[in-house]
C-alpha cells in the first residue's frame, strides 16, 4: 500500500487534501456505477438469482479484499430460510469448513485479479463434490468461471491504486434484495 501511495505523490498527487481524497473516491465510485449499470449482463444476474433461490444451502467464500462483500452477503442471507455456511478460512481451516457441502448446494465465491489460489481451491473442490457455482469476478477469463453456472462480471474504478468495492456490493445486495423479494412472493 505505501508504494502504491508514493506512486500516486509522484504521479503529481502531492498536495492534496483529505477532502480531494473522499473526492476522488467518491468519484470513481460514481464513474464505476455507472459503467456497471450499462455494462450488467442481466442473464447471468437473473440465472444467479434463481440459482439461490432453489438451494437450501448457500456457501460462500471470498479471500482478502473481497472477504468483506461474502461477510455482508452472509449477514443478509441469515434472514432468509436458507442455510448459510461462510467459509471463512480461519485457521486455514478452509478444506475442513466444505467438509459439510452436499450435491446441488450452491456456492457464491467472489475474487478479483490477482485472484486468491485459496479461493480458487475452494471453488474446484465444490464444483468436484457437485455444488453450483455462482462467481462474481472481472473476466470471464477468471480462473473459477471455468468451474460456474454463471458469472457476473464486476469492474471496479481504482484511485491512487485502490480498487474500490462499490460495484461488487451493489450486485451483492441487488442479489439479496432480489432473492428476497422471490421468495416473499412464494
Amino acid at each position: 500500500y505505501q508504494s502504491r501511495i508514493r506512486s500516486a505523490i509522484e504521479s503529481g498527487a502531492k498536495d492534496l487534501t483529505g477532502a480531494d481524497i473522499v473526492h476522488a473516491v467518491i468519484g470513481g465510485g460514481i464513474a464505476g456505477m455507472e459503467e456497471l449499470q450499462s455494462s450488467l449482463q442481466e442473464p447471468a444476474f437473473e440465472e444467479a438469482v434463481d440459482l439461490l433461490f432453489h438451494a437450501d444451502t448457500v456457501w460462500l467464500m471470498a479471500s482478502r479484499r473481497s472477504f468483506a462483500i461474502s461477510t455482508y452477503l452472509a449477514y443478509a442471507l441469515q434472514h432468509t430460510d436458507k442455510r448459510v455456511q461462510h467459509i471463512t478460512a480461519m485457521g486455514n481451516m478452509q478444506d475442513g469448513q466444505l467438509r459439510g457441502l452436499r450435491p446441488g448446494d450452491v456456492m457464491v465465491a467472489i475474487s478479483f485479479a490477482p485472484y486468491a489460489p485459496e479461493t480458487e481451491s475452494i471453488v474446484a473442490e465444490a464444483h468436484a463434490r457437485g455444488a453450483r457455482i455462482i462467481c462474481i469476478t472481472d473476466s470471464s477469463l477468471s480462473p473459477m468461471a471455468r468451474f460456474a453456472q454463471t458469472s457476473i462480471l464486476v469492474n471496479e474504478t481504482s484511485v491512487f491504486g485502490f480498487r474500490a468495492l462499490t460495484n461488487t456490493m451493489a450486485v451483492v445486495q441487488s442479489l439479496f434484495m432480489a432473492l428476497a423479494y422471490r421468495l416473499e412472493l412464494q
